[in-house]
């Protein structure tokens, strides 16, 4: 399979999941730096920049269709944006290595807890 390809499957289930609301920036960030080889900081650039547009039109989308709970979703924006600060910012301080390791974890994590968890049906 040619690299346009792979980036071109990439980038469709991760956009997939992302209007889903189930991080597809994840696999993104895993194709980014396990097939490209990308440093996991650009990669997570990268991410941003790429979630921009699906994130728009999944809202968009969600919105006409009345699945936003503005009072939940009002409540956590600010906390969520000062935690964007707070991690843009200690990005900075944060060997490679480690920011690799740790998202790997959450990977892990997550993966285990979607495996095993009991989930809500809805």
């Amino acid at each position: 399979m040619t690299e346009a390809a792979v980036a071109f499957l990439a980038s469709l289930a991760a956009g997939f999941l992302s209007a889903l609301g189930l991080g597809g920036g994840g696999v993104l960030v895993l194709y980014l730096t396990l097939v490209l080889g990308m440093e996991q900081a650009k990669a997570g650039g990268v991410n941003l920049l790429f979630f921009l547009p699906a994130a728009a039109l999944a809202v968009f989308l969600h919105l006409r269709q009345g699945r936003v709970d503005w009072r939940t979703a009002l409540r956590c924006l600010p906390f969520g944006a000062a935690a964007a600060l707070l991690g843009a910012w200690l990005m900075s301080f944060l060997d490679a290595a480690w920011l690799s390791k740790g998202f790997a974890v959450l990977i892990l994590v997550m993966g285990v807890r979607e495996l095993f968890g009991k989930g809500k049906e809805g």
